[in-house]
């Protein structure tokens, strides 16, 4: 069979006949093409005609008597015809069609790459409010203006470009470098007191100490001034040097004599919803009441394709675990070892270098409540660097 023919599309018929020699002259002498011509039996006759002869051949077979039935359809017409008949697989060529065509123009994926300090999260967020997302047009994300707007959102910044490559696009960053501070070798300095206190010890490696070991100082008195008498002149630089004294700190902390703690667990049930880019579908009610019984787990699965690209579509999972609750008391002794342990660390914390050395502590019970109260007395390092501005006191006191 030719192309021709089977555009054209071709039949193979059965003609049954008392005289099927003369029905197939009478076909042929009225134009008719036949071919694959067999004999079936004395009365049958199977053959291939064309599409278009069908009903020429079937008006002659019925003025004669004789019986025409179609056994099968070739070629690419009935193809077509049987296709226009599958309305699914139609719609389907279609949908492939549309994606071929469409896709190509469009970004589904977008990578960040060049970053080090600034998180992926922050990047992908400021370049979806550029236009760079799910959907975006290739063309567009590429212009000049969604970078601007881009380095414009993020300072952190130096450059960012924008390649795509088939669906996905590729943001590449250059962060700024952080200039570290230079150490300033000009001006001068003093260190002060950061709290009161009565001095222990004092090291000057630069500048006038202008306190000794014994002195009682105040809260932002000088301690070493930067200025230094050398006889005919007055050298002024940078104070250094190490303070430490004996100083005092106060601290209250209540805690609660009655707690609730979990026990058995009781339920434990979970609710779904859909999450397609920013919105959100929920397959069920919250009523957003939630007690010290209750406990919830959120978990999102997103759709992810071979190769580590991730859609916009998650399952997010929330599971709701309800225990059985029982109500407590907190002793005496209990809530005193747990107050002065996090007094101990609070105040140590405050320090930025030393120690307690002597410490008084009370525990009250107050309006449900145990209240601990304490006093201590601690060496720590009180002596800070202050910058010296126009109009201070070159570091002297008044």
């Amino acid at each position: 069979m030719d192309i021709w023919k089977s555009i054209g599309g071709m039949l193979t018929v059965e003609l049954t006949s008392a005289e099927p020699e003369q029905t197939l002259s009478a076909w042929n002498a009225g134009g008719m093409e036949l071919h694959q011509l067999q004999r079936k039996s004395d009365l049958t006759f199977r053959l291939q005609i064309r599409r278009k002869d069908y009903r020429k051949a079937a008006t002659l077979a019925e003025k004669r008597g004789d019986k025409l039935a179609i056994v099968r359809k070739t070629g690419i017409y009935w193809r077509t015809i049987r296709v226009f008949h599958r309305p699914v697989l139609l719609a389907g060529m279609g949908l492939l069609l549309f994606l071929a065509l469409f896709l190509p123009t469009r970004v589904l994926f977008v990578r960040v790459e060049g970053n080090h300090t600034v998180p992926e999260r922050q990047i992908l967020a400021a370049a979806e409010e550029c236009g760079i997302g799910f959907g975006a047009s290739r063309r567009e994300v590429r212009s000049e203006k969604v970078k601007n707007g881009l380095l414009s959102r993020l300072p952190q910044l130096q450059w960012a470009g924008v390649n795509t490559k088939g669906c996905v696009a590729t943001i590449s960053v250059r962060e700024r470098t952080r200039q570290q501070p230079l150490a300033q070798t000009t001006g001068v300095s003093h260190i002060q007191a950061a709290r009161d206190g009565y001095i222990l010890s004092i090291t000057a490696t630069s500048g006038t100490p202008l306190v000794q070991v014994g002195n009682a100082v105040k809260k932002g008195q000088t301690l070493i001034s930067g200025y230094t008498d050398c006889g005919i002149c007055i050298r002024a630089a940078k104070a250094e040097g190490e303070v430490f004294a004996q100083t005092s700190r106060s601290l209250t902390v209540l805690t609660p004599k009655s707690y609730v703690q979990r026990g058995d667990m009781l339920e434990q049930k979970k609710s779904y919803s859909l999450l397609l880019g920013k919105k959100r579908i929920n397959f069920w009610k919250d009523s957003g009441i939630w007690d010290s019984s209750c406990g919830r787990m959120y978990t999102e699965y997103y759709l992810t394709l071979p190769g580590g690209f991730q859609l916009p579509v998650a399952l997010c999972v929330q599971t709701q675990t309800v225990w059985e609750t029982a109500d407590g008391q907190l002793s005496q002794k209990e809530a005193e070892a747990a107050l002065s342990g996090f007094a101990q660390r609070y105040v140590t914390a405050q320090m930025v270098a030393g120690q307690i050395r002597h410490s008084a502590q009370r525990v009250l019970s107050h309006h449900g409540c145990y209240r601990l109260e304490g006093a201590y007395v601690c060496v720590e390092m009180i002596g800070r660097v202050q910058q010296e501005q126009i109009g201070d006191t070159n570091g002297k006191n008044s």
